[in-house]
């Protein structure tokens, strides 16, 4: 059998042993590793053992899920939660500085800069690989339209170009900045430069929803540009269609962000 081998080869010296022990503990972890993997262990066990020892499977224990609170008990738990503004108090007016949370609103500025780099990058291969339309060219059906839609590709990617870049550099430099504050010990200075720049934060984010709305628009454009004629129409219509839902979701999630976020 197999454990008469391994006794035979821990006989014959020092190194058998230790091959022999890696073994063993080989043996052991794959046992164990699909004791927990698989959902019947009887099975994986009596594979292991050649049949002659069947283990129980395990019995599933109940899921206890945690339902949330009602919508009616939030003005409890806003009553509960009051002692928060002893804490800003605290931090406004003694310090220091709550550095979790402090960079946790760096890292939001930085995901920002992060995305409107990201598309930015896209826009400009983007706009790089538009073609001109020929106006020579027989398999033009609608000549006028095509430059027309050429150009609009031209403008909405110009603006989503601008819109993106003042993004990414706005809150670069806003981050840049409060990190600099708080790694100095100024925390009070941290304060007053994230008071002082809310209003550009602001119209840096709002610059990033349209460079975001702008390239959808030119992506849509950009289809009747590389499918000609009547069938480049119709996929035009389908993508304006389907950014119109999308379009739809993002300024639900900005209500409900100025619903519960905001007020």
């Amino acid at each position: 059998s197999f454990d008469d081998s391994l006794v035979a080869m821990a006989r014959k010296g020092p190194l058998a042993r230790l091959v022999v022990a890696s073994l063993a503990l080989a043996f052991s972890s794959s046992r164990l590793l699909c004791f927990h993997a698989c959902r019947t262990p009887s099975t994986c066990s009596t594979e292991l053992t050649g049949g002659h020892r069947a283990v129980e499977p395990i019995p599933k224990s109940p899921k206890a899920w945690r339902k949330a609170l009602p919508h009616d008990a939030v003005p409890v738990r806003q009553f509960l939660h009051l002692h928060r503004y002893l804490q800003i108090w605290r931090v406004h007016w003694i310090g220091p500085e709550n550095l979790d949370r402090a960079g946790l609103r760096v890292t939001g500025m930085d995901t920002y800069a992060i995305v409107a780099s990201v598309l930015l990058q896209v826009i400009t291969g983007f706009y790089g690989s538009v073609p001109e339309p020929d106006d020579t060219d027989e398999r033009l059906k609608y000549p006028n339209l095509h430059r027309l839609m050429y150009e609009g590709q031209m403008i909405f990617a110009s603006v989503s170009v601008v819109c993106s870049t003042y993004t990414m550099v706005m809150f670069l430099l806003c981050k840049i900045y409060s990190v600099m504050a708080l790694g100095m010990y100024k925390d009070v200075s941290y304060d007053l430069f994230q008071a002082a720049t809310g209003r550009f934060r602001l119209r840096a984010f709002w610059s990033l929803i349209i460079a975001m709305h702008s390239f959808l628009v030119s992506f849509a454009m950009n289809l009747f540009t590389r499918i000609k004629g009547n069938r480049g129409l119709c996929f035009f219509f389908v993508g304006m269609m389907g950014i119109i839902p999308v379009v739809y979701d993002w300024q639900i999630i900005y209500q409900i962000a100025e619903k519960y976020v905001y007020n």
